[in-house]
């Protein structure tokens, strides 16, 4: 019998990597005609964000994706 844990484990850790994701889909709001220097830094910090969010939500959803090959193998 393969190892229940293992399997809830992995499906749980895909499914924070997918809500990690999904919470990058934010639209930003609309931009102004002529956007201050700290709405410019402010809108670069958002993306940086963003984009680190996206690599953090690969990592736990590979992760997840290896502990259910580990429950079949």
């Amino acid at each position: 019998m393969r190892n229940v844990a293992f399997i809830g484990l992995g499906l749980g850790f895909i499914l924070m990597g997918a809500g990690l994701f999904a919470l990058t889909l934010r639209k930003p709001k609309a931009p102004t005609a002529n956007p201050s220097k700290a709405q410019q830094r402010e809108e670069a910090a958002l993306a940086d964000e963003a984009k680190r969010m996206r690599i953090a939500a690969g990592g736990v959803g590979g992760f997840g994706v290896v502990l259910l090959l580990l429950a079949f193998l």
